[in-house]
């Protein structure tokens, strides 16, 4: 008996370990290790994201390192399939992309840092830049990519003329040709998606009278490739405001009632009446709900009521994490919603809460202390802090990287009021959309948000506050007053 059992020990854990060593280069194959050295960028952080949809273009993270003192550098990351990542870089934005299971070792650009006035500029944006991958042969998928991408935007400027102002179909399709010629041999999935939908983005250039004839060949019927950079541009192109321009036509006057009444449902099937996979008619709906939400020909209930149900009711996740996302970006930080809470430490080091100004109204700011504009607002909430502080707090949160900087300021001014450290606090300046300082908003003693943004203190912001205490006050004196009970004779 104690033999059998051993034996059946024996068998049974030799069976897992085989299990385990079949499974094991399977699970290592999806990892994607990106490596290198970058002495310019010692210590500083470098993140990789993709992008992970055609409509918010959000940035998803993938992986974050620190580069040594040496320069090296390497992140490991998870892609389950192949993407294009990006890397901001001051300046620069790097991009490649990658398979899973392969490593890469890369070049950074030489460290240029922005100015002071690029960073805080919301019209900055980086210069596309193709990460260095020395050592990588022209069969890398990256250099069929850039490759072929340099060989399409020379044609396209070669032909600008033809192209943009005379529309030359038969110039588009020689383009088209000719590169496929040249390509035909490269047969990557990831790559023909890339060109496919390049070509998509040409036809319709020279077809704009005619975008539902795109739309049937490369889109209607096809699956959604959401992570393809080549897929994510065309649907751009093809499909912005779309729920709006097809509720005009008379045919389609009912698109309005449906978004207006919050029928998600109804709306993915009219679309799959006229040829959309459901796939593409749920993502088109949702694209058309975010860019109508502002065009005046929905109502705006309507339009974040259809996006709570598609929530649940999209057929994929993807698309159930797309409508959650469109609903959180147009009721971010509105007016009458919560204000995002914060834990963040004063110069003195202890801990402030959001919970500890409840009862007052709070102006909310955010700062770079090195910055002019930043410290041209401080200088006028001076003031302000001595006439208001019966009614409003003034909170300040420095976003410098050195948090000692702004607080020497603040003793150097003597400012009174609180100066809390928001040093990489990425999430905090994401929820109170803060990249760019300065920036102000006032929340009520309720919690709740009551400007988003604010008004700067030089452009008139007391003002505007006061006539909010009037208005509230007068509100609450117009109540009526409850009637006091007789008295007994």
């Amino acid at each position: 008996m104690k033999n059998r059992y051993l034996q059946f020990f024996i068998i049974s854990h030799f069976v897992l370990f085989a299990a385990l060593l079949l499974i094991s280069p399977q699970l290592k194959g999806q990892n994607t290790l990106i490596y290198g050295k970058a002495v310019d960028y010692s210590s500083r952080e470098i993140t990789f994201y993709t992008l992970s949809d055609p409509i918010l273009k959000q940035k998803s993270e993938l992986a974050t390192t620190t580069v040594a003192a040496d320069g090296s550098f390497s992140a490991l990351i998870t892609p389950g399939k192949t993407i294009e990542i990006y890397t901001d870089l001051e300046r620069y934005c790097g991009s490649m992309v990658i398979e899973p299971g392969k490593n890469y070792q890369v070049a950074l650009p030489p460290y240029s840092p922005r100015s002071q006035a690029e960073a805080n500029s919301a019209y900055f944006k980086p210069t596309p830049y193709w990460l260095g991958l020395p050592g990588t042969g022209n069969t890398d998928l990256n250099f069929a990519v850039r490759s072929f991408l340099s060989d399409y935007n020379l044609e396209m400027v070669k032909n600008t003329t033809q192209i943009y102002q005379q529309k030359s179909k038969e110039i588009a399709n020689e383009i088209m040709d000719r590169l496929e010629k040249k390509y035909a041999t490269f047969q990557n999935p990831y790559f023909m998606t890339l060109r496919k939908y390049t070509f998509a983005e040409l036809e319709y250039i020279v077809n704009q009278k005619n975008t539902e004839f795109i739309v049937k060949k490369y889109f209607a019927t096809q699956t959604c490739e959401l992570n393809n950079p080549g897929y994510q541009r065309a649907f751009e192109i093809l499909f912005t405001d779309f729920l709006r321009k097809q509720s005009q036509d008379i045919k389609n006057q009912k698109i309005t009632d449906l978004v207006n009444q919050g029928k998600h449902n109804e709306l993915v099937t009219f679309f799959e009446e006229r040829g959309f996979k459901k796939e593409l008619a749920e993502l088109a709906v949702l694209k058309g709900l975010y860019d109508g939400y502002y065009s005046g020909n929905f109502t705006k209930a309507g339009i974040i009521r259809t996006l709570e149900i598609a929530q649940s009711d999209a057929a994929s996740s993807e698309h159930q994490t797309i409508a959650n996302q469109i609903r959180r970006s147009l009721t971010f930080l509105a007016i009458g919603g919560k204000a995002p809470s914060f834990r963040l430490s004063d110069i003195n080091g202890e801990l402030i809460t959001m919970d500890q100004f409840k009862g007052k109204y709070v102006l909310l700011s955010f700062i770079n202390s090195s910055s002019s504009d930043s410290r041209r607002e401080i200088e006028a909430m001076v003031p302000l802090e001595r006439r208001l502080r019966q009614v409003l707090s003034i909170v300040t949160v420095a976003l410098d990287e050195n948090y000692e900087r702004a607080t020497n300021l603040w003793k150097t001014k003597h400012y009174s009021w609180e100066l809390l450290d928001g040093a990489g606090q990425k999430q905090l300046i994401k929820n109170y959309n803060a990249s760019i300082t300065p920036a102000f908003y006032l929340i009520a003693p309720d919690g709740t948000m009551r400007l988003s943004q604010a008004p700067f203190p030089t452009h008139d912001f007391e003002t505007i506050f006061l006539k909010i205490i009037r208005d509230n006050n007068n509100n609450i004196n117009s109540k009526p007053k409850p009637s006091k009970p007789n008295k007994a004779r």
